[in-house]
């Protein structure tokens, strides 16, 4: 079945849809778009449609890097780095399997990388394979890590800019 991808923001008259798929998908990501903490950076939404209904999306902040990890920025002559940071990626499990979510990855690599970001960065908990499956096949790289709370997850990083040694 075929899909298409749109770049929406909170001024998109179809905008309540999206928050509907996102309640209905991914409860638990709603905090990290809806709410003010990620207000603070530049964001993008990518919602992905078919049949004329929202049945994915993903959603990422341009942010520079190392404060939210509690560092300093990171500069490169002089020029401090950002990453596209993804906050939210779903798509409707009837819509799964078609090449939608692996698709709003591509787009927002290609979107960071327009926006001059240095990488993409994504943190998702142990046992969402599907969505480990996408990155890894895409070559994002990964670092499996243990919060405090002792929470199991990885964290993934696609760099966009070519490294010189």
């Amino acid at each position: 079945m075929r899909y298409s991808i749109e770049e929406w923001d909170e001024t998109h008259p179809r905008w309540p849809e999206f928050v509907a798929c996102l309640e209905g998908v991914a409860p638990e990501q709603s905090p990290f778009v809806l709410g003010e903490r990620y207000r603070a950076h530049q964001s993008y939404l990518l919602v992905a449609l078919q049949s004329d209904q929202v049945v994915g999306f993903i959603r990422f902040a341009v942010q520079p890097i190392g404060p939210e990890a509690k560092c300093p920025p990171l500069s490169l002559n002089g020029v401090q780095l950002t990453e596209a940071k993804i906050h939210a990626f779903a798509v409707r499990e009837e819509a799964r399997g078609q090449g939608i979510g692996t698709e709003l990855q591509r787009r927002t690599i290609r979107r960071a990388a327009g926006l001059g970001c240095y990488q993409v960065a994504s943190y998702s908990s142990y046992g969402r394979d599907a969505n480990h499956h996408i990155k890894l096949s895409l070559g994002f790289a990964a670092q499996p890590e243990v919060h405090g709370d002792n929470h199991q997850g990885v964290y993934f990083l696609m760099p966009l800019r070519n490294a010189r040694a």
